[in-house]
Formats: structure tokens, C-alpha cells, sequence
């Protein structure tokens, strides 16, 4: 696990890139990262399935300063952070949500914590969920996560965005079906 120093170590040394950088949100071992302008809303309704590659359709939300948007008591939506993320194929990094938002009732990131090597020039998606009974504003900008960096005892072979299956989603996108099954992992 990286250290402050580490993670200061990796951005001069070019293996951690952050945009925008501030220095005030490398902590102790992690780094904060800030909510984006862009939300998916699932709309109700659909069954989903995943063999058929069957998924709701999502409206996109913008919030800015002045228009936060009110995540009610067992709401589910995606956003992703204002950082854009590249590492190399040495590190790779686990995503969380911060302890004062729990304590409120907000889950930030549900199962898909584990950021790849290889992860170049974007957003890390986020799915947000309120457990509380209470609304909860969610703003532009505000601190929603931190990261805790890890390094590979050895370089992945084949970094996430030369062939990962949401490489190409710069912000935050819907769910992709792509060998969700054993058979088709064997095929390919």
C-alpha cells in the first residue's frame, strides 16, 4: 500500500497521473477524489437480463453548484469522479467511499472497488446508494472517495484500457454484457 510519500513519489515519477491535481488530497496512505457533474439514473422498471444483455436505459442528470441533485432514501445511481485517473502497469488501486458519508447512509461504491493496471485518462464510476431515510444532496466537486494505491510485484501483461470492455467510457456509462458467463470466457 502506497504511502503519502509513495503517492508523491508516483505523480513526480509520472506513474500516477490525477487531473486536476491538488496537493491537499493526498492523505496519510490514499488520495481523495471529488464527485463529477454527471449522474446516471436507471429508469424503473426493467428486467434485467444479463444473458441477454437486456439493461435499463439511464437519464442523464447534470449538477453544478447551484442544482445539486436530492439522492432519496434507497436510490441507486451511478457518477463517477471529477478526477481523470491513469496508472500504470505496475499499480493498480482500491476505490472506497469516505467514513463521514457512511455515516450518513451513503454507499459509494457497491462491489467493484479494484481499479486496474493500465487504467488511462478517465473517471472512475461510482455507484451510489442511500441507506439512509434521509434525502442527500449530492454537489459537484465535493470529496466522495479516496483511493488506496498498490503496487504489483510484477507489471500486469495486458493493462486494462488496451482491451478492457469499458476503456472507452471517458466519464460514466451503462453496464456492458461481455463474457458474463463461464462458456464464454472458454471461447475467447
Amino acid at each position: 500500500m502506497f504511502s503519502d510519500a509513495d503517492i508523491k513519489k508516483a505523480i513526480k515519477d509520472g506513474e500516477l497521473v490525477v487531473d486536476p491535481f491538488s496537493p491537499i488530497s493526498i492523505r496519510p496512505a490514499g488520495l481523495t477524489l471529488h464527485l463529477g457533474e454527471s449522474l446516471l439514473k436507471p429508469d424503473d422498471k426493467t428486467v434485467v437480463d444479463i444473458k441477454k444483455g437486456t439493461t435499463p436505459s439511464y437519464s442523464k442528470i447534470e449538477v453544478a453548484e447551484d442544482q445539486p441533485y436530492k439522492l432519496q432514501p434507497s436510490e441507486f445511481i451511478l457518477g463517477h469522479t471529477l478526477e481523470k485517473i491513469t496508472v500504470g502497469e505496475e499499480i493498480g488501486f482500491l476505490i472506497e467511499g469516505r467514513s463521514t458519508l457512511a455515516r450518513l447512509g451513503l454507499t459509494v461504491v457497491q462491489t467493484a472497488m479494484l481499479v486496474y493496471p493500465g487504467h488511462r485518462e478517465r473517471a472512475v464510476t461510482l455507484e451510489l446508494v442511500n441507506h439512509s431515510s434521509n434525502p442527500i444532496l449530492l454537489y459537484p466537486r465535493m470529496k466522495i472517495a479516496r483511493v488506496v494505491l498498490i503496487r504489483l510485484d510484477t507489471p500486469c501483461e495486458e493493462p486494462y484500457d488496451n482491451s478492457g470492455k469499458y476503456a472507452d467510457q471517458k466519464i460514466v456509462g451503462a453496464p456492458v454484457f461481455k463474457n458474463e458467463f463461464a462458456e464464454d470466457e472458454s471461447s475467447s
